[in-house]
């Protein structure tokens, strides 16, 4: 999204002044403001907004609070970018909105300065989309393979069947099942995320499916599950690989009925709740082994979604490297401008088994402790920096060096080779191979 002058900010506060005075900053500083006061209105405005780049939410505010308000934004517009403000006691709950979405925060009173740093971070911050449709701009990639996760996402997006999203744990499936909400005819419904594998399994009929009064001990009142709450929307069951083998006949039979009973009941009441499903287990192998069902399975693999792990995303590890670098300076009032080559070099070696969720809290502590303007080896952790750099890498950490050396002796070899400490014929043969490889020029 480029950054000009015209770019909109919604304000959101329910303190008319409060948000006409965050209008005036904005101004100020370049943007164009509309103002909203009453949070209920916030989803059909944006609905008929098509030119609102940003929100500005407040939290705490009557009704429906800003941390509800900004998973509707995200359901609604996935477009546009969200920014909460907040007073020093609910820190807490901004950074929890950070994880859910949000680009960052700002604490009340706001401060011109903080706020042209947040806001200018944001606009300047969007990595060239692998696709021109801007609902999945909050997916950060430039990886190929998107392509096609993205138009499946599309696909299955129109239609009620379960999807099943597969991959290892922080590679974006929930962020994935956002998105397949956002863009189906159910987006103006609840979406619902479970993690089921938390649920006991004794609770799992009642969590999902709901009870009525007395039908067990603690049953006070008749209270309905989840597929009731997500009716008419979306409903994501994440790590369904943990069920056991009687959660997943259970899951089974209201996946192909369509029907379900609460427990105390004998009436069946309709599923009108579209189900997603998750997990970063291999359910093939699963299947073989017998610990999941194989006709749940052949149920739900017929629409799956399979999401490659960071370490084989390419040039993904470096996007959002700098992606996270950004965005974090500008919270924390650090002028980070990217990283240094050993970093970057450091960072592509590294496998990391968290994925994406494990590369941002990388970085995230690393603009903490940086005290330059560059992201240095230093700044990351052992585990990042004491892993085998693969020999190409190795190579191409030799070829900068040798480059700089010769830069610093004004191209003279033999001063060069002294400084290197390798005799002038090795030199002189390292500079033939890395011109070959367009490493150093001629």
């Amino acid at each position: 999204m480029p950054l000009t002058r015209f770019n909109t900010v919604l304000v959101v506060d329910d303190d008319p002044q409060v948000a006409e005075e965050h209008s005036r900053i904005l101004r100020n500083i370049g943007f164009t403001p509309i103002t909203q006061s009453r949070p209920e209105d916030v989803e059909p405005l944006l609905l008929r907004e098509p030119r609102v780049d940003l929100v500005l939410l407040d939290i705490r505010m009557p009704g429906i609070n800003g941390l509800d308000l900004l998973q509707r934004i995200k359901v609604r517009r996935p477009d546009i970018g969200v920014v909460m403000a907040t007073v020093v006691n609910d820190v807490e709950h901004a950074v929890r909105a950070t994880k859910d979405g949000a680009y960052n925060y700002l604490l009340k009173p706001l401060q011109s300065e903080q706020v042209e740093r947040v806001l200018r971070s944001y606009f300047s911050n969007q990595p060239a989309p692998v696709i021109d449709d801007a609902r999945f701009r909050p997916f950060i990639t430039s990886h190929p393979a998107f392509r096609e996760i993205f138009r499946r996402v599309q696909v299955f997006a129109e239609t009620d069947l379960p999807v099943l999203l597969l991959g290892e744990t922080g590679t974006g499936k929930e962020l994935i099942a956002h998105l397949t909400h956002a863009l189906s005819p159910r987006a103006g419904g609840p979406l619902l995320t479970v993690n089921v594998a938390a649920i006991p399994a004794t609770l799992f009929e009642s969590e999902l499916f709901g009870h009525a009064k007395g039908s067990f001990t603690g049953a006070l009142k008749d209270r309905a599950g989840y597929f009731e709450a997500a009716a008419g929307g979306t409903l994501f069951l994440d790590e369904i690989g943990d069920l056991g083998l009687d959660q997943q006949s259970r899951l089974l039979r209201v996946l192909q009925e369509r029907r379900f009973t609460r427990v105390g009941e004998t009436t069946e009441r309709p599923c009108t709740a579209r189900v997603l499903l998750a997990t970063n287990r291999d359910l093939t192998a699963d299947v073989r082994q017998g610990r999941f069902r194989e006709d749940l399975y052949y149920r739900i693999s017929n629409y799956a979604i399979l999401l490659p792990p960071l370490r084989e995303r390419g040039g993904d590890v470096v996007v959002l490297a700098e992606y996270f670098a950004r965005k974090y300076a500008s919270q924390f009032g650090r002028p980070i401008t990217g990283f240094s080559d050993a970093a970057l070099e450091r960072l592509r070696a590294y496998s990391f088994p968290g994925n994406v969720r494990e590369l941002e809290g990388i970085v995230n502590a690393a603009v903490l402790l940086e005290s330059g303007g560059r992201i240095c080896s230093e700044s990351l952790p052992e585990k990042v920096t004491r892993s085998p750099l693969p020999e190409s890498d190795l190579e191409k950490v030799r070829s900068r060096t040798i480059l700089r050396v010769l830069s610093e002796c004004d191209g003279n070899q033999t001063k060069a080779a002294e400084r290197l400490g390798i005799a002038r014929q090795t030199l002189n043969g390292l500079v033939k191979s890395y011109r070959e490889r367009g490493w150093i020029p001629s």
